[in-house]
């Protein structure tokens, strides 16, 4: 059984298992718990299916007609037209031809005709090399090989024998996308497996206690019932957080179409959150409307969700009696606009999460937005991996807070779909301040 059929089933027979117990034991219905495991599977297979590795079949090599010993049978025309950086390696390991990706790997230009070992570095793909030209077959013969050229950077080398000459083609993949995607996939079901499992684990162990030790203690129920409920909220909420990045992550490469109001988007948000601000002793400050605030291109909906998970957390890193303020505006271009939202304060650290992506090169109308709380700030070493997936720095901002550790990654998610910035800006021991930015809706 492979490590990712191991997951999926542990994780579903796990919540099966618990959902069972509930069952049995009257704390949740059938329907609720049927419900509950058809949608934690449904994620689980999301992600098991997502991760699988395709890999494309390989197209069959055009045979040639054969060619004189040492001549070039693909020739640079042939190479320049090949996407991948490609060499055409003759006699002596001599580089006959390259194309312009080749060149900007290698550097060739400034070494015509050198030898592949003065610019290749790998034992292994010079032996590849050595090897291929050395065989005497009629029809192609090819092997690949994976070259660490980097701290982060991985390239795989498909070297083969051209069979119209006693030359060899060298084709460089870049496998450091794929690599980062892979490791990205893997870490975040693990960390999903992690964050499910936590509450899984406590309800199953209020579970045997009260079927154990607490038998006869109906008076403890009560508490353990809390907690258990408590858990099940902190699940349910993961696994909606899950499904909302998963759904903004699908659609991020299709831009917003609505044409929307900023400041009803901000009163919509600040109308569902005042009560969970009130229940924390939190005073929520909106700074009055700029008159003139241009409409923004946007989805509604996931405009709210920025406001609300921002502020959201800003309460829960707030003392109660501190405030919150929240301020929004226009400005004549995306960088201005990244000013206002997240350089305003002397003597802090600052960092910009998610950078924007300019749709002309003139200066656009921009409009941003602005969240500031009266924290314990967070600490410099903990801003570059603000936006991560699970990523809590908790231990800086005043002990643990509760919460999935998504809000900021679907922040940072809806803005990339927006085509909009994320920045942060924070003072320890003052508050820290989130801003938002993105470009106004253009008039048609």
């Amino acid at each position: 059984m492979t490590r990712r059929t191991r997951d999926f089933t542990v994780l579903t027979g796990t919540t099966g298992i618990v959902l069972l117990l509930l069952v049995a034991n009257g704390a949740l219905g059938l329907l609720e718990a049927i419900s509950a495991l058809i949608v934690i599977a449904s994620v689980a297979l999301a992600y098991f299916a997502g991760s699988a590795v395709r890999v494309p079949p390989a197209s069959t090599a055009s045979r040639a007609e054969p060619a004189a010993s040492g001549e070039s049978v693909p020739g640079p025309d042939l190479l320049a037209g090949l996407p991948l950086p490609a060499l055409e390696i003759g006699a002596g390991q001599k580089i006959i031809a390259f194309n312009g990706a080749a060149d900007d790997l290698f550097e060739l230009s400034s070494l015509p005709f050198a030898r592949a070992s003065a610019v290749i570095r790998s034992p292994v793909l010079l032996a590849a090399i050595d090897d291929a030209l050395e065989r005497r077959t009629d029809g192609p013969v090819g092997t690949s090989a994976e070259l660490e050229t980097g701290p982060d950077e991985t390239w795989r080398a498909h070297v083969s024998r051209i069979p119209a000459s006693a030359n060899v083609l060298v084709l460089m993949e870049d496998l450091t996308p794929v690599k980062r995607a892979a490791r990205a996939r893997a870490d975040f079901l693990a960390n999903a497996s992690h964050e499910l499992r936590t509450p899984l684990t406590a309800i199953s162990g209020f579970i045997e206690t009260m079927r154990g030790p607490a038998k006869d203690d109906t008076a403890a129920w009560p508490r353990f019932l809390d907690i258990m409920a408590g858990e099940s909220d902190r699940m349910s909420r993961l696994i909606a957080d899950l499904l909302s990045l998963s759904r903004i992550e699908s659609s991020e490469h299709v831009l917003p179409r609505g044409r929307e109001d900023l400041t009803e988007i901000v009163s919509a948000s600040l109308a569902a959150l005042q009560p969970i601000a009130a229940e924390s002793g939190v005073t929520l400050r909106i700074q009055d409307a700029p008159p003139g605030l241009p409409d923004i291109t946007a989805h509604r909906d996931e405009l709210i969700q920025v406001v609300e998970n921002l502020v959201s957390n800003a309460v829960k890193y707030s003392k109660p009696g501190s405030e919150i303020t929240l301020g929004y505006g226009a400005s004549t271009s995306l960088a201005e606009a990244r000013a206002a939202a997240s350089q305003r304060w002397d003597a802090s650290q600052r960092m910009t999460l998610l950078q924007t992506l300019a749709r002309t090169s003139a200066p656009e109308p921009a409009v941003w937005l602005r969240v500031e709380d009266q924290g314990p700030g967070i600490e410099r070493e903990h801003l570059p991996r603000l936006g991560e997936r699970f990523y809590r720095a908790d231990q800086s901002r005043g002990g643990k807070i509760t919460g999935t550790g998504l809000g900021l990654a679907i922040v940072k998610h809806i803005m990339a779909h927006h085509r909009g910035g994320l920045a942060v800006e924070t003072r320890l021991g003052q508050g820290s301040a989130f801003g938002v930015w993105l470009p106004a809706a253009r008039d048609t």
